[in-house]
């Protein structure tokens, strides 16, 4: 049987197009012409299309099928051990970026004042993105306990400091909105209910020598927020915690 690219393309359930991309490629070329000089499908072409094709299901790119076509060592068994690792991989990535996107569509939808601001759920969803990193960072310095209250696995306690979070970012997009200070009397106040009932302010490492590695360890996360809002945050905290301490001293 020879069929030309149109006729082939039909009985094979594909396209003109791909096959002449496919032939551009190298990976299915026909090695027979007719008398008009132009390329005729066979029945072994049947057999590379459906090769290409169970390779291209198994998450193959053209060029990297292209590489295995070529090559003649080519194991078709160990491209399914290798591939089976890869889709593993590639769907554990899936499933963590969906289960960020349902954190975040979880504060949009209880979103009352429409006072949601994209680049904001971007840098929350940023620090989101990271979370399995910094967990290992902390164990570390801290307690599993600890790391829990910051990192809870529980998803009601996960969504409700998502919205804490999220709100000590929109406070400072507030405060900068209407000029305010760190030092502000409302600044302060809404800072001091935010971290009433989080664990944020319980992150404190006692010694001083795994304090300064701590830091310096999580230096390259700070690029994950903005330096405006991290000097910002970390004034206000400090005009709290001096606050604090003077209530103490003043008992």
């Amino acid at each position: 049987m020879r069929l030309t690219v149109s006729k082939f393309a039909k009985l094979a359930d594909t396209t003109v197009r791909t096959l002449r991309h496919y032939r551009q490629l190298g990976i299915l070329v026909p090695s027979q012409k007719n008398e008009n000089d132009h390329y005729v499908y066979v029945n072994e072409d049947f057999k590379r299309l459906h090769e290409i094709q169970l390779l291209q299901s198994l998450g193959l790119s053209l060029n990297e099928i292209k590489v295995c076509l070529e090559n003649p060592q080519y194991s078709f068994d160990e491209i399914v051990r290798v591939q089976e690792q890869s889709l593993k991989q590639k769907r554990k990535a899936i499933d963590c970026s969906l289960a960020l996107i349902e954190r975040i569509k979880w504060l949009t939808e209880k979103d009352q004042f429409n006072e949601l601001n994209s680049e904001l759920l971007m840098l929350l969803m940023n620090s989101m993105r990271v979370e399995e990193a910094q967990k290992k960072l902390l164990q570390k310095y801290v307690s599993t306990d600890m790391i829990e209250k910051v990192f809870p696995e529980d998803i009601s306690k996960q969504t409700y400091l998502d919205e804490q979070i999220y709100n000590l970012l929109l406070l400072v997009h507030r405060a900068a909105v209407n000029d305010l200070k760190p030092d502000h009397p409302s600044i302060q106040q809404q800072l001091k209910d935010l971290i009433a009932n989080t664990q944020f302010n319980n992150l404190i490492l006692n010694d001083e020598i795994k304090n300064e590695e701590f830091y310096k360890n999580v230096k390259p996360y700070e690029s994950l927020v903005p330096k405006h809002t991290m000097d910002f945050l970390t004034e206000a905290f400090e005009v709290l915690n001096t606050k604090k301490k003077s209530s103490k001293g003043s008992r």
